[in-house]
């Protein structure tokens, strides 16, 4: 099926009202999503993603919530069913979980007994474990995540989680394909979406799949400013501050300027068949931010590209 273009947004925030108060602005500016990264144990700040989701379906009624990107493998299963499929209940179904195989800080595997080196096998059992618990049938699964017999799910989640699957590796893209309602990769170029989106496409044609019924998404990091000098420093100071590499090595990555530059770089994207579009706004007034890219970028390429290919 088509897709309209959409647009998520993971806000930040350094304090709990901060993030709660963007949530609500981001529904307020008509934002398809809010969304929540994670990490376990990470040099820096880091709060749960499902706690803050959980507290922003309180705040809002309409925008959909997700985690952008979860690192589920270092969750056991069991739990992490009931989790997600009570945030499905109390958001009213607005929920999305997106997953990724992560590994860029080795500790956090170690710390949950998860061998980094088979982060992504772990996580396709954790997928698997999750979609069978889902269904509120009965469950008899034995993998590396799980050894359960019988096991029943009472809660059980109406709709059905729809899962994202982040990563843009070959194993993530046969990821996407067997298990993804959309492919969301981050730290990529359009040329290399492009190359990706035909791979997911294919491996799902080979299972079956309608290709069509899963979204091509894409999360970039960001910053919005009409002064260059402002915008470039910011995005710079927190790439090389988060992933230790110069800047120029990312910059391909990113999107940041004023409005006829975020248009011009996110018009790539779409172009490589992009539809869902998350920001990750890297630093500054995110507030200023979610309002000019809402007010000056998307409904230019909304006009552009937004009707349904």
């Amino acid at each position: 099926m088509p897709h309209d273009l959409t647009f998520g947004v993971l806000p930040g925030g350094a304090t709990p009202q901060e993030f709660l108060s963007a949530a609500q602005t981001a529904e307020i500016l008509g934002y398809d999503s809010v969304w929540v990264g994670d990490h376990v144990l990470w040099p820096v700040f880091w709060p749960s993603p499902l706690t803050m989701l959980a507290a922003a379906s309180a705040v809002t009624e309409r925008v959909g919530l997700g985690t952008g990107i979860l690192l589920a493998a270092l969750r056991r299963p069991a739990p992490l069913a009931k989790e997600t499929a009570t945030l499905q209940w109390m958001s009213g179904g607005r929920f999305r979980l997106g997953v990724g195989a992560g590994g860029e800080y080795p500790k956090e595997f170690e710390a949950a007994g998860v061998p980094v080196g088979q982060r992504g096998a772990y996580l396709d059992d954790t997928l698997e474990a999750l979609t069978a618990l889902w269904s509120g049938e009965s469950v008899s699964l034995h993998n590396r995540q799980i050894d359960v017999e019988g096991a029943t799910l009472d809660l059980v989640p109406e709709p059905r989680i729809p899962i994202w699957v982040g990563g843009r590796a070959p194993a993530a893209q046969r990821r996407a394909a067997r298990y993804g309602d959309a492919w969301m990769p981050f730290v990529i170029t359009p040329e290399r979406f492009a190359e990706g989106w035909v791979n997911v496409r294919g491996h799902a044609e080979a299972l079956g799949r309608d290709a069509d019924a899963i979204v091509p998404a894409v999360q970039l990091w960001a910053q919005f400013d009409d002064d260059l000098a402002e915008a470039l420093p910011t995005i710079a100071a927190r790439i090389e501050s988060t992933y230790r590499v110069p800047f120029e090595r990312f910059e391909r990555f990113t999107v940041y300027g004023d409005a006829d530059m975020w248009v011009s770089r996110l018009s790539e994207f779409i172009d490589a068949g992009v539809r869902h579009i998350n920001i990750v706004f890297a630093g500054g007034d995110r507030l200023m931010q979610l309002t000019r890219v809402a007010t000056d970028v998307i409904p230019r390429l909304q006009a552009a590209h937004g009707a349904r290919p």
